[in-house]
C-alpha cells in the first residue's frame, strides 16, 4: 500500500487521491475521468493503465525516499519543495488555510503554543496543523531526494 506516500505528496502540495480498497476498473475510470496519474506497486495493473493512456509511476523500491525519487523521475520533476501555504491535508486531501494563533489556543498543547507561531486548518475536515518534527524530517528527506534528481 502507498498510503504514506499519498500523505507525503499531499503535504508537498500535490492533489492526491488514495483508496484503501477499490477495483482496478473503478480506479482506471477515475484516473481517466479526472486526468490523474496512477502510482502503484502492481506492475500488471500498471501495464493495464498504460494501455488506457494513463500515466503510471511504477514503484519498485521499498523505502519512502526511494519511492518519492521514483515518482519524481517518472514525472520529470526537477525537485520537491515544501511550502506550508500550498500543502494539502494529509488525511483528506483538503486545502489548508492559515489560521491565527489566538484562534487555536484551546486546541493545542501549551508547549506547542509556546514554540509555534503559524497554524493551518483543513477547509474540509478541520484538522489543525503546524510545522513540527514530522515536517522537518520530511524536509530533510526531500533535500536528500533533490540531491539525486
Amino acid at each position: 500500500m502507498l498510503g504514506t506516500i499519498a500523505k507525503k505528496l499531499r503535504i508537498l502540495g500535490f492533489d492526491s487521491k488514495y483508496f484503501d480498497t477499490i477495483s482496478d476498473e473503478d480506479l482506471l475510470l477515475i484516473a481517466k475521468k479526472e486526468n490523474r496519474a496512477i502510482i502503484t506497486k502492481d506492475h500488471k495493473f500498471a501495464d493495464s493503465a498504460e494501455k488506457h493512456d494513463i500515466t503510471v509511476a511504477k514503484i519498485t523500491l521499498p523505502t519512502e525516499g526511494g519511492q518519492l525519487l521514483e515518482i519524481a523521475k517518472t514525472f520529470g520533476w526537477k525537485k520537491y519543495e515544501y511550502n506550508a501555504d500550498s500543502a494539502r491535508c494529509p488525511l483528506c486531501n483538503g486545502t489548508l488555510q492559515q489560521i491565527q494563533k489566538q484562534m487555536v489556543t484551546d486546541m493545542v498543547p501549551t508547549r506547542i503554543l509556546e514554540g509555534v507561531e503559524r497554524f493551518w486548518i483543513c477547509q474540509y475536515c478541520y484538522h489543525l496543523y503546524w510545522k513540527g518534527t514530522h515536517i522537518r524530517n520530511l524536509e530533510k528527506m526531500i533535500g536528500e531526494i533533490n540531491g539525486k534528481l
